[in-house]
């Protein structure tokens, strides 16, 4: 996929694939500009509250994701970041902040 991991096309493809099967309606593959991949699918009638929880399970895969509508119609949209050393630095601060206090090196004094 144009140089992205193989991890990032497999969160890609398996958030498509949840998406179409919830929805019935295969979702719009876009970039953005800061080169993540955002999916987005229209929403047609209401849905019930099941399948608004699953498409909601399926959205928080990803890194960001929303909702939209105008006067046409509503989608709902999720973004998912390239796997790039800033995403692996964030990875590791979330990390280093569940660490407890005691495991944590002392800095550095002076």
């Amino acid at each position: 996929m144009d140089g992205q991991s193989s991890r990032h096309g497999d969160r890609v493809s398996r958030v498509a694939d949840a998406l179409h099967k919830l929805t019935g309606r295969p979702p719009v593959v876009d970039r953005t500009r800061t080169g993540a991949t955002r999916l987005s699918v229209g929403v047609g009638e209401h849905p019930d509250r099941t399948q608004t929880l699953a498409v909601l399970r399926v959205l928080s895969l990803g890194d960001r994701f929303g909702h939209s509508d105008n006067a046409r119609w509503e989608r709902v949209w999720v973004e998912i970041a390239d796997d790039t050393p800033a995403a692996d630095a964030k990875a590791a601060d979330a990390k280093a902040a569940d660490t407890p206090d005691a495991d944590r090196p002392e800095p550095p004094r002076g």
